[in-house]
């Protein structure tokens, strides 16, 4: 049955993502330019050349890193997204970047494969056990002295202050949009609750998904007020 329930999953996000690839495409989202830029900053503090790109979108991480570095696979569960990505290569005339559509949990690497793993407002969609699988197979994908770095929503369920005060902010921000707005708290809250697609977990318990796995050097940082970055080196 959970393989049934998984597998439903998968199909319903890959629509979602389909659908919204356009619009997300030409978010002009601040808060989400600056997670790239953290996420592109962290990972390049030293010469990388092979890139595993996770839940890639149209490339808002794949394309700018591929300046940087030798080959990148990019992946993305919605073939529109890759398709976009696609196109956006060839306009660029960029022939470094592999761009796959798959889902994170089909995906299968040989250990050693990357030296930075990445990934950006991707995961949140992920279950709790998902989270970690990905956490420890990209430990396993990355070649000694690798690194991975997510950026991503990051908050609790309201189990803490930080967590309280992020959900009260964004509820703050859509009550000032009207009616519009009221709609998006109740139908964000059902979807928060219930976990059907965002299920976001804290800073906290992402360091701990990394330490958990063999990480070293493991940090994270605040980025915007729902958002943030965590990353961490395997050993040589």
């Amino acid at each position: 049955m959970s393989s049934v329930i998984e597998k439903l999953g998968l199909a319903v996000q890959r629509s979602v993502w389909s659908r919204r690839a356009e619009t997300w495409d030409h978010s002009d989202n601040p808060g989400l330019g600056k997670v790239v830029e953290a996420v592109i900053a962290n990972a390049l503090t030293d010469p990388v050349s092979t890139v595993l790109d996770l839940g890639c979108g149209s490339g808002q991480l794949s394309i700018p890193l591929s300046k940087d570095v030798e080959s990148l696979v990019a992946v993305d569960i919605s073939p529109r997204m890759i398709e976009l990505l696609k196109s956006k290569l060839s306009d660029g005339g960029i022939n470094n970047v592999v761009a796959r559509t798959a889902s994170i949990q089909e995906l299968n690497f040989p250990d050693g494969s990357f030296d930075l793993v990445v990934s950006n407002y991707a995961l949140h969609h992920l279950s709790d056990d998902q989270k970690r699988w990905i956490v420890s197979r990209g430990y396993q994908w990355l070649k000694p002295n690798g690194r991975m770095v997510f950026g991503d929503m990051m908050f609790g369920r309201g189990g803490s202050k930080q967590d309280r005060d992020i959900i009260a902010s964004k509820i703050s921000v859509m009550l000032r949009k009207g009616p519009g707005g009221w709609w998006r708290i109740v139908k964000n809250s059902v979807r928060y609750l219930v976990r059907v697609q965002e299920k976001p977990i804290s800073q906290q318990a992402w360091v701990s998904l990394f330490q958990q796995a063999g990480f070293t050097n493991v940090g994270s940082e605040t980025v915007v007020a729902e958002a943030g970055i965590v990353y961490g080196s395997k050993n040589g």
